[in-house]
């Protein structure tokens, strides 16, 4: 969908009294220029506390994506634990959802506070991972278990 054609239904919906609007990425294919561009778009009509971002990681963009939606004020942020999820439109190839432990880590980085505790989202991923037979996706707690093993 063209960044004009999202601004006018998130304004449409935001002026209809939505509280929240999810812009969402979910076959992972964006880059944070489409992000800047389309929360310059956005954010005059939508201001950025009412917008929330729903990135995925097939392209590897999603914590870039992210990052570009934080510089532009927006604080809500979608994440699954180790990555889990995923999206029947991408393909079985798609990597599915920002995994949280790498949203905690970069933002940790940046010194913004959470408020979660990174050993334990790494923690609880890596017993949901082995009750489902799964790998884990995300590459900070995956690097991090290497470290302390």
């Amino acid at each position: 969908m063209q960044p004009e054609a999202v601004a006018q239904l998130a304004t449409e919906l935001f002026e209809a009294g939505c509280y929240e609007i999810a812009i969402a990425d979910t076959i992972g294919c964006g880059t944070p220029g489409d992000m800047g561009k389309l929360l310059q778009l956005l954010i005059p009509s939508v201001p950025a506390d009412k917008l929330a971002v729903h990135c995925h990681d097939t392209y590897g963009q999603a914590l870039a994506n992210i990052l570009c939606a934080l510089q532009h004020g927006v604080t809500t942020i979608d994440s699954s634990v180790a990555g889990l999820g995923g999206c029947p439109f991408a393909g079985p190839a798609a990597s599915g959802n920002v995994a949280t432990e790498d949203v905690v880590y970069m933002l940790n980085g940046l010194g913004v506070r959470t408020g979660v505790d990174f050993e334990k989202v790494v923690s609880a991923g890596e017993f949901i991972v082995q009750h489902l037979g799964r790998g884990n996706s995300s590459r900070a707690a995956v690097a991090s278990k290497k470290r302390t093993v």
